[in-house]
Parts: structure tokens; sequence; C-alpha cells
């Protein structure tokens, strides 16, 4: 095989390969659309738009959504503390602000923004917050039924 084959074969299946991978994030794009045209946010919750709203399968055909709002720049270095052994505190040097503005980005990095949906490749990958409240919302999707399973927001602590 000439050389000009061999390159026309490459590309022809890098081609392919690249338009399986858009297929399928065609489809869940499709598939979050979808959830998101029917559901019901629980009482108490914001607006949809406020959410980032993350999806993974569960197993075949269950679809768990966990859809956050994400924390604002503003509230972030809100009354940051650090607790002291003798149950005083004292608020946070500029290096422990540092180090949880990182551990933040890592968080947002980590989740669909406000108003975005994002695909991740297991249930175990998605983002979650203990309590909270409304400020994170879980559902169960079966594709199969077209339906929200079950919807409802965090505990409070």
């Amino acid at each position: 095989m000439d050389r000009m084959m061999k390159r026309l074969l490459i590309s022809a299946c890098l081609l392919g390969l690249a338009s399986c991978d858009r297929a399928g994030l065609d489809r869940q794009a499709m598939l979050a659309a979808q959830i998101e045209k029917q559901v019901k946010l629980p009482e108490g919750a914001a607006k949809l738009a406020d959410y980032g709203r993350n999806y993974a399968f569960k197993e075949a055909g269950i679809v768990t959504g966990i859809y956050l709002i994400p924390i604002g720049k503003e509230e972030r270095n809100e009354g940051c503390e650090v607790m002291l052994a003798n149950m005083a505190s004292r608020p946070c040097s500029a290096q422990e602000m540092a180090g949880i503005s990182d551990m933040q980005r890592a968080i947002d990095d980590g989740q669909a923004k406000a108003g975005e949906s994002r695909w991740f490749a297991s249930e175990k990958e998605l983002p979650y917050m203990n309590d909270g409240g409304c400020s994170q919302v879980s559902l169960e999707y079966d594709v199969q039924q077209k339906r929200v399973v079950t919807i409802g927001c965090n505990g409070e602590a």
C-alpha cells in the first residue's frame, strides 16, 4: 500500500471515531434535554437554570441526576475561621485562604456550571454535597419509560 493510501485510510478511521464520539455526546445532550424538559423541581428548589446539572448512568436504562447550585464567589471567603483545641477560633490565614481557593477551583472544575448539563462516566464520579437542602436536587430517570422516577432535595444538617 502506498504512502498516500495509508494516510487516507488513517484519516478515514479517525473521522469515523470522531463522529462516533460526537454521536454519543449528541445522544447524551438529547437525553439531558428530555429529562430537563419534563422535570418538576421539588418545593423549595430554585429555578432549573440556577443549577449545574450533572448526569451519569446508574445502571442500564436508569440515569442519576445531581443538580447543584454553585457556591458564589462572594460566599467563599465569608466567615473563614479555624477552630482551636481550647474551642476558641481564629481567622484563617492568607495561606489557608489560598488552600481553600484551590480546593474550590477543583470543585468548580468537577461539576457542571449553573445553567449547563454535564455527563460523567460513572455514578461514582458525580459531584454531591452533604446536607444543603435544595442546594442539591437528586433524581433518577427511567430512559425506557421516559419519566422521572424519584426527585428530592438533600436533607439539612
